[in-house]
């Protein structure tokens, strides 16, 4: 299957999010959106940055996912005391 990349802001409209939370979370500053899966860089430094917005929702979901198990961990554990 193709990838099909998509400039900062389409990515931003499209994941629901602004464009410095994508930029902010790539993994070049600790964050979990990591090069070449996420995004690439252009060819040249005024290029733009393309994204890859299938793969950012799902790692939205994974993390989604885990941070809810997480909550519903800690409410139990809450439970037994």
């Amino acid at each position: 299957m193709k990838r099909k990349l998509v400039t900062t802001r389409e990515a931003s409209f499209a994941c629901g999010c602004s464009t410095q939370f994508l930029k902010k979370n790539r993994d070049i500053y600790g964050g979990f959106l990591e090069e070449q899966v996420h995004y690439i860089f252009g060819a040249n430094v005024n290029s733009s940055i393309l994204w890859d917005v299938d793969e950012i929702l799902k790692t939205f979901h994974e993390r989604g996912k885990t941070i809810r198990l997480g909550r519903q961990m800690v409410k139990e554990l809450q439970g037994e005391k």
